[in-house]
């Protein structure tokens, strides 16, 4: 054999190994795939198995569930309790006028039977509020199929008399469905009087997010403040103010402050009024007016005044005040009540008489009718003027008033006289 053929013998050897050697590992590669693929294939047969159990044990456990909240499997029995529980609350409530109507039943094959009932009557918003938290929170086999409600008359508005809340008389009309099963107790017990954890909210929380949305009228409009932002408080004396809010709608308004207060200023909550005692400016020796310890002069303090109305929604108004700490004013002077009229303004020297012996002066006093007939050494009082007659001659008539003499001539006035000489 030459050298060549010893080569090409070589080399055509090693590559039936090559070859062979391929062929091995393709066939392992292909058992290891086929037995990878068979274990993915159990796996996804034993995962839809488990979750198929898992769907039976679920429907078992939601099939047990309905057959506790289902109405009585006694058709009859079921419609009676039911539509008596309806009458029953809608009696509780004071639903106006209410109508429980039955609307027929229909069985759905062997499973269970489907009731429908009809509620209708007049209420206020909060009544229906009230009607469906009472439905939707009892845990049974029944839902509200259709709610319609509207006003009585629109634009009218009537005091809910325990609330005081202005509330819409509505009409309200629900059409609902009840399941009794087939599986259910004849008998079953009643059901809990606790609210079904279906429900998320507590009856006042849907009760404030409901009711404070007006459904019916214009939008509310916040408590108006028609009073002053500074209010004058006087140290030493107990101080009551009050805030005057109007409401644009007439709803009654309720009225609180915050803020921080000196221990003299207290908020009475029954009168909504407000009471600022400041203390008397402190004197030299270390005490107030009153011989007190000597206290911390504040000279003016901010509160927030806080209006909420009770219209649809709520709404307030935030006030900022500021009290102002001032000292008392004096005490009015004493004022001297206005002298009446006077009669000597419009008394007049009239005449002068001789008589026998000497002269007489007739002094007529027109606001009261008469004439004073005088004479020396006779003493008057007409109105303000009060004094005495020193002479009497045939042109005039001499008098004494406070120690000073004064003569009046006829058709003088007596006040006149007066005038001049104070002039």
């Amino acid at each position: 054999m030459t050298q060549r053929e010893r080569y090409l013998s070589i080399a055509i050897g090693g590559l039936f190994v090559v070859i062979g050697f391929q062929w091995a590992f393709n066939q392992y590669r292909s058992a290891i795939r086929f037995r990878q693929n068979r274990l993915n294939s159990l796996a996804n047969e034993t995962e839809n198995l488990q979750a198929q159990w898992l769907a039976g044990a679920e429907a078992e456990r939601q099939l047990g569930e309905y057959k506790i909240r289902s109405l009585s499997s006694d058709t009859e029995v079921a419609k009676s309790s039911y539509q008596s529980w309806l009458l029953e609350t809608v009696g509780r409530l004071g639903i106006a006028d209410a109508i429980v109507d039955p609307v027929g039943d229909s069985p759905v094959g062997d499973l269970y039977t489907k009731f429908g009932f009809r509620v209708s009557g007049k209420t206020n918003l909060k009544g229906l509020v009230d009607l469906v938290y009472a439905i939707q929170s009892r845990d049974q086999l029944h839902r509200i199929r259709e709610l319609q409600f509207a006003p009585v008359r629109q634009g009218v508005r009537r005091a809910d008399a325990k609330t005081n809340e202005n509330a819409e008389t509505l009409n309200v009309l629900l059409t609902l469905d009840a399941i009794s099963m087939s599986i259910a107790d004849a008998s079953p017990p009643p059901p809990s009087q606790t609210p079904s954890w279906r429900i998320t909210r507590s009856l006042a929380d849907s009760r404030d997010v409901i009711l404070n949305r007006n459904l019916f009228q214009p939008p509310n409009q916040p408590p108006q403040y028609r009073g002053e932002e500074q209010i004058v408080a006087f140290r030493g004396e107990k101080n009551s103010v009050t805030f005057p809010f109007v409401d644009p709608e007439n709803d009654s308004v309720s009225v609180r402050v915050e803020g921080y207060f000196p221990e003299w200023v207290e908020w009475d909550t029954d009168s909504e009024r407000l009471i600022v005692t400041p203390p008397r400016e402190n004197t030299e020796d270390g005490s107030d007016d009153d011989g007190d310890t000597k206290t911390a002069m504040i000279d003016q303090f901010e509160l927030q005044v806080i209006a909420t109305d009770n219209g649809y929604p709520r709404r307030q108004t935030t006030q900022t005040m500021v009290v102002k700490m001032r000292s008392p004013p004096p005490p009015p002077a004493p004022q001297t009540p206005p002298p009446g009229f006077d009669d000597a303004t419009q008394t007049f020297l009239t005449a002068l008489v001789q008589g026998r012996d000497d002269w007489t002066a007739w002094m007529n006093v027109r606001t009261r009718g008469k004439t004073l007939k005088l004479k020396i050494g006779d003493e008057f009082e007409i109105g303000s003027v009060r004094g005495k007659v020193t002479g009497v001659t045939s042109r005039r008539v001499s008098l004494e008033i406070n120690g000073q003499t004064y003569e009046l001539r006829p058709a003088e006035k007596l006040s006149d006289v007066l005038a001049e000489d104070e002039t």
